[in-house]
């Protein structure tokens, strides 16, 4: 048994929202299925795409964008990465072009007051070629201070005591000083705005690892510990033992080794914690592709996860070496450290239709963006796949995008879903469905549901005690039944709108009808 569904203090719920990823508010069930839910994308095109002299590759991949709803003005900011790659410049130079030693890259700025709509600025910050660009961070040259900005993740920093200090980013460093070095330096830099960035004297170090880190680092907050969480690959995580006299083809990854843990070269997600964002603990692995459950080439590239209220959700984007795809699947926790997936091996967040900009790759990469009761999932997306532009030309591969920069695109793409509607134990119209509680324990209070009925459905709650046995004037029939679609439903019945304090359990009777979430809030 689950050590959280043996632990009869998980069942204190006081004011948190009570999901159904796992089972460990649940008693029983009768004609009632779980579901997982997928956001839809609402735009046939993409929102940010190259369109500007000074841009190259907008790199709109894991671990290259960011988007914040600033909650001082209310704006929608993007940050995004810059890419100066040039084919035909490594083809004559014999440099592997995705060395970002040569092919430096700068962090860029784009704008919108609702989320879909996109500006990008002339902020007077760097001029490049006679224009006045959104340029914040990095130079192609490596002449800034910061040299080549790979990899930045910006965040809102809430417990930043100086206003200069809002906005933080953690980006991988590389000047033509330390541009030859295997393992990359990170540094860390604040800005009132997002636009103006000062570097902090002090290097994050991870561990024994000191600056070094993976070209991947995603940053959460928990708020209850006032703790920063960085998601990262290790910085070392592709070297294994390589059986000698093994043939090695020419190729973007390396061997792997299937039911040898010990030789794990596959990218995977790795945890480091830190109360001053300089001193981070020593990474600890936490999400592993699965030999038994995932398919032998994937690889897991950088997961976001985001505080919902007493659960996390994680956004796992997942590579796929031979088809040289990526797309997304859904993680929770209950602490931010254990995570499972749902429905392993099968996307929430899929590609696109054959010939659209995001047919090969898609990534859930900043955490999604609340606006009023929904959530805006940015995403970012690609027309080409993931490494045979940038390998093909070493390798001699034979499609289009290895010598043909027009087939490359990196673009930001938008989804939709209502707010905490990830995952709902539903009921059809057919049989109508029951969901016991197992008995929990409240201050008593308004019940709230996150709920959808379809045509013709409706849900019902009953109140008993801890022991079964239903409380008058909370019976099924005194239950002023559900009808609508509301992420905040007040439940009712004909005496009383108010839930009992004390040991309770309820009886939800769901018909034709998606019950995402309960919650006794005062």
């Amino acid at each position: 048994m689950d050590s959280l569904q043996a632990d009869a203090v998980r069942l204190h719920i006081g004011p948190t929202k009570q999901f159904f990823f796992d089972n460990v508010i649940i008693e029983s069930i009768q004609n009632v299925t779980r579901q997982v839910h997928s956001p839809q994308k609402v735009e046939p095109v993409p929102l940010i795409q190259r369109d500007q002299p000074w841009e190259q590759v907008t790199y709109f991949t894991c671990g290259s964008w960011r988007v914040i709803r600033d909650p001082a003005d209310g704006i929608f900011k993007c940050w995004y990465e810059d890419w100066q790659i040039y084919q035909n410049e490594a083809l004559r130079s014999g440099i592997e072009c995705d060395d970002p030693a040569y092919f430096p890259s700068r962090l860029l700025y784009a704008q919108s007051t609702d989320g879909l709509h996109w500006e990008k600025p002339a902020l007077g910050v760097r001029t490049e070629d006679g224009h006045d660009t959104n340029i914040v961070l990095g130079d192609r040259d490596f002449a800034s201070r910061f040299g080549s900005v790979h990899s930045g993740y910006v965040f809102l920093d809430p417990f930043a005591e100086d206003h200069q200090h809002r906005f933080k980013i953690l980006f991988n460093h590389c000047t033509l000083e330390n541009r030859d070095q295997p393992l990359r330096d990170f540094e860390i830099a604040a800005s009132p705005d997002g636009i103006r960035w000062e570097s902090w004297e002090q290097s994050p170090q991870f561990g024994r690892w000191g600056q070094h880190m993976g070209d991947v680092v995603i940053v959460s907050l928990d708020w209850a510990s006032r703790i920063y969480i960085a998601n990262v690959r290790h910085p070392v995580m592709g070297v294994s033992w390589h059986e000698p006299g093994t043939p090695v083809l020419k190729q973007f990854s390396a061997p792997y080794y299937p039911g040898q843990p010990w030789r794990n070269n596959k990218r995977r997600i790795f945890q480091t914690r830190s109360a001053d964002l300089i001193n981070w603990s020593e990474p600890k692995l936490i999400v592993v592709p699965d030999d038994e459950l995932d398919n032998v080439d994937d690889h897991f590239y950088g997961m976001n996860q985001y505080d919902i209220g007493g659960m996390w959700v994680g956004f796992l984007n997942v590579f796929h070496q031979v088809d040289n795809t990526m797309d997304v699947q859904l993680l929770y926790s209950q602490d931010g450290r254990v995570f499972k997936r749902l429905r392993p091996g099968q996307p929430w967040l899929t590609t696109g239709p054959p010939g659209s900009w995001d047919q090969y790759m898609v990534n859930a990469y900043g955490g999604p963006v609340q606006v009023d009761d929904e959530l805006y999932i940015y995403y970012g997306g690609a027309k080409n796949h993931h490494d045979w532009w940038v390998a093909g030309l070493r390798e001699g591969l034979d499609v289009p995008e290895a010598t043909d920069m027009s087939q490359v695109g990196y673009c930001l793409g938008l989804a939709k879903m209502k707010l905490d509607r990830f995952v709902s134990l539903s009921a059809n119209a057919v049989r109508p469905g029951m969901l016991v509680t197992r008995p929990f324990h409240t201050e008593g209070g308004k019940l709230l549901i996150n709920a959808r009925c379809n045509e013709g459905g409706s849900i019902q709650v009953e109140v008993a005690g801890g022991n079964g046995e239903v409380r008058n004037g909370y019976r099924r029939d005194d239950c002023v039944a559900f009808t609508g679609d509301e992420t905040s439903h007040m439940v009712s019945w004909k005496s009383n709108d108010q839930l009992p304090g004390g040991w309770v359990k309820l009886y939800f009777y769901i018909s034709d009808a998606d019950l995402f979430t309960f919650q006794v809030k005062q």
